[in-house]
Parts: C-alpha cells; structure tokens; sequence
C-alpha cells in the first residue's frame, strides 16, 4: 500500500505537482525515482535484447546499471558547481530533482519498449533506429524535467547558477552514459552503432 502511493505522489511530482515538504522525505522521493527508474529501464533493455535470450537477460541489469553509474558519475560535479557559485538550490534539492527526471526518462523508455520489441522481431530496418530514436526522446525528456524541476524550486530567486549546475550535470551524465554504453555493448543486439564504440564512434 505505501509503496503503491509513494508511486502515485512520485508521478504527481515528476508532471509538475507539488514537491516534498521537508527533507527526508524528498530524501525518500529521490531513493523511490531511482530505484523505479532502474527497474524502467531494466523493462526496456528487455526490449531491446528481445533478439537474443542470453541478451534480454543480461540487459536486465546491464542498462540499470548504465544509468546508475552514469547519474554516480556525473553527480558530484553538479553538487560541486552549486557550492562554487554560491547558488540557492540546496543539494538534497539538486539530487532530488535529478532523480526525478531519470524516472521521468525511463517512463519513456518503458513506455516505448513494446514498440521496440515489436519492431526488432518485424523490421530489419527499423528496429534499430527506433530502440536509439527512444534512448534520444527519453533523453530529452529527462534533461527538460530536470531544468523544470530546478526552477520551479527556484521560483522567485536567482536561477542563473542553479541551472549552471543543471547544464554541467547532465552534460556530464551524457558523457559518461556514451561511455559506460560501449563497454557494456553489446546492448540493442547489433555492432557497428555509433553508441557502441563511444566518443570514439562519432566522426567529426
């Protein structure tokens, strides 16, 4: 039952609604967006190794742990930067928010991986695209919730640092993501993407 209305009020807070009134418990919001947003993803790397038993089940904990590593890695320097610039935004504030938005961006992914499961058993062509086309919508998706989630925080004071930290934290965990996908490549089941070899895979 409290898990079952921690979900509801952690919705409610990622669409917008008001955010926890005190510190532990924003503290239990972030550990409940993270955890449930781990478990979202584990839903779409399912998905995206559908084409291979062995790799549906490694992705189960491969893609969770992509993102929790990433969000890890990217993290301090966020916190770092609030306390360089003198910003207002508290740094329980930042983590929770950040937590948010990985939920919010994870929803989007679970919420496309019956489409990209259907679609690498249906089209040669497509399947591959649409599992990367949803990694870059759920991407988005996250990086708009979390600056709407800091400045809504934010309401009525400078905003101009807090989003600095923003703008370095998820610049950061998108580096660190590139990274983290091609050493636990294979993940979409087929070599040769650009994700797959990293920042090395990206011709300029």
């Amino acid at each position: 039952m409290e898990a079952s209305i921690g979900l509801s009020e952690l919705m409610t807070v990622v669409c917008g609604g008001e955010r926890p009134a005190t510190r532990a418990r924003e503290t239990m919001f972030a550990v409940l967006a993270l955890a449930s947003g781990l478990v979202l993803a584990a839903v779409w790397g399912l998905a995206a190794g559908s084409s291979s038993l062995d790799l549906a089940i490694a992705n189960l904990y491969k893609v969770p742990m992509v993102i929790l590593l990433s969000a890890l890695t990217a993290l301090p320097a966020g916190l770092v930067t609030l306390r360089l610039t003198n910003a207002k935004l508290k740094s329980s504030e930042l983590a929770g928010a950040f937590a948010t938005s990985i939920f919010g961006g994870t929803l989007v992914l679970a919420t496309l991986a019956p489409l990209v499961a259907i679609y690498y058993h249906t089209s040669a062509k497509a399947g591959v695209p649409l599992a990367l086309g949803s990694v870059f919508v759920a991407l988005a998706t996250a990086s708009l919730l979390f600056a709407r989630a800091v400045s809504r925080r934010m309401a009525g004071q400078p905003r101009a640092a807090s989003l600095l930290a923003v703008v370095i934290l998820v610049a950061l965990f998108l580096a660190a993501l590139l990274q983290f996908v091609a050493l636990a490549s294979p993940i979409i089941g087929v070599h040769g993407t650009a994700l797959e070899g990293g920042v090395d895979g990206f011709h300029l």
